[in-house]
């Protein structure tokens, strides 16, 4: 998903309502049994000035903001590149986008290339519908089962029955651009509680009570659109669970259950700082974009968002700097994160070999480069240097070095089944309103699991 645009997931993408509607009956054609997702026969081009002229048409969710002058700056620098191969976008608003793929994919002329997002709320819906091209072929001609680091390949695989995810074939790729979730930090509010940058989840908890203390708002935090919550909780969660649990509860791996995530500890850790007054006064009455201006205005020492979503005037940068929440046993902090966008091929593109050149292009190291020039994290590319003069993406850049180095990454909860994003959100809003209870969040979040598994046959 796309900066500011990730704390506007959705999960009602489909015009049908209830998860074995999103599977089978909402889309003609979406059962497993109706598709053949097996990687094609023969040989595929990976030399795209041999392709003769092609016009390639992309739906991509840039719209707007540095978002799209990246994307722009990348169709430009490949098309230069290769004259004979015109990018015809297509770019829209992140949720009317998820939205309409379905039933884009299925025209008599689809687009190319999609942002079909990771996870069951679309890419796992697209693969059951036979909609995305399997990758395989592509991957083995371009090396990307090499050169992606594995957890970034998982994020884009689902096996060729479309039961399961993060195993099997490659069905998208990343772009250059990382995406994660991130802890920001007021670099005078800190230097005035007398702290530095916490290196450990017990000095970060001692910032908020001296921040609490100084009459300075702790976490800048607004949740009226059920938009603010799940940043600060998956960052928690981060802190408390084993990363290789997280991973596997996430792609339904083995048997694990969310009680051996971190969740419970983060659910209640959340619900302990709005007691304590952490969080922003009314915070449940403030839209998370109003939140994210706030703090952007000084009022506030910290801020969970994504990377890239600071709604920053030119020369701010230097006032705010961002780090990873410290984990609580001391390890190797751990992060939520992704590429910034992900894009699959049509399983009906007649110029499946061009636009298989596009996705390498978009992960290639000149489109990381063209990331840190418009000031925004790099992915797959560590060796990329920010530039002089911006404090901020400096940090940013050192995160995703440190991430990519170590390993510690990890998906998207709420990928786990289509619905558990907003069974978080409900839940935990009603919990932080006092009428519900820690319990009752972990044990929805349960069924919620429970009941997608069902529809799998598992």
């Amino acid at each position: 998903m796309v900066s500011r645009n990730r704390t506007r997931r959705i999960t009602a993408l489909f015009v049908c309502l209830g998860v074995a509607g999103l599977l089978a009956g909402c889309m003609p054609g979406t059962t497993a049994a109706d598709s053949d997702n097996s990687a094609g026969k023969g040989p595929v081009a990976t030399d795209p000035a041999t392709m003769g002229k092609v016009t390639l048409n992309v739906v991509d969710a840039f719209s707007g903001g540095v978002d799209n002058a990246w994307m722009a700056s990348v169709v430009k620098a490949f098309e230069k590149k290769y004259p004979n191969i015109t990018i015809k976008r297509t770019p829209m608003a992140w949720g009317d986008a998820m939205a309409a793929l379905p039933l884009k994919l299925k025209s008599a002329n689809p687009p190319d290339i999609v942002p079909a997002n990771n996870g069951w709320q679309s890419m796992g819906t697209l693969v059951r519908g036979g909609l995305l091209l399997n990758l395989d072929n592509y991957a083995h001609a371009y090396g990307w089962k090499k050169s992606f680091p594995q957890s970034i390949l998982n994020q884009h695989m689902f096996s060729t029955d479309g039961k399961q995810m993060g195993t099997g074939s490659l069905f998208g790729t990343p772009v250059a651009r990382a995406s994660l979730i991130e802890v920001y930090y007021n670099r005078s509010l800190l230097k005035k509680i007398g702290a530095k940058v916490p290196t450990t989840y017990a000095e970060f908890q001692a910032d908020l009570a001296k921040a609490k203390s100084a009459g300075i708002t702790p976490v800048a935090l607004g949740n009226s659109n059920q938009g603010g919550i799940t940043e600060p909780l998956f960052s928690l969660m981060n802190a408390f669970g084993p990363q290789s649990k997280i991973t596997e509860f996430t792609y339904s791996q083995g048997d694990v259950k969310i009680a051996d995530t971190g969740f419970p500890k983060a659910v209640s850790t959340l619900k302990q700082w709005s007691d304590r007054g952490y969080l922003t006064t009314g915070y449940a009455g403030v839209d998370s974009a109003d939140a994210a201006q706030s703090f952007a205005n000084g009022k506030g020492l910290f801020h969970f968002d994504y990377s890239g979503s600071l709604p920053l005037k030119p020369g701010q940068s230097k006032d705010f700097g961002s780090f990873i929440l410290p984990r609580a046993d001391g390890g190797k902090p751990v992060a939520t994160g992704s590429s910034a966008a992900n894009f699959s091929i049509s399983s009906k593109s007649k110029h499946a070999d061009a636009a298989a050149a596009f996705l390498d292009f978009m992960a290639g190291e000149q489109a990381a480069e063209l990331a840190v020039e418009n000031g925004t994290m790099p992915l797959l590319h560590p060796d990329v240097k920010a530039p002089a003069g911006d404090p901020l993406l400096s940090d940013d850049v050192a995160i995703t070095r440190s991430i990519s180095a170590n390993g510690t990454s990890v998906p998207y909860l709420d990928w786990t089944t289509p619905t558990l994003l907003n069974t978080i959100n409900t839940t935990m809003q009603s919990l932080l309103a006092g009428k519900s209870t820690e319990k009752a969040v972990v044990t929805a979040a349960d069924q919620d699991v429970s009941a997608f598994a069902k529809t799998l046959g598992k």
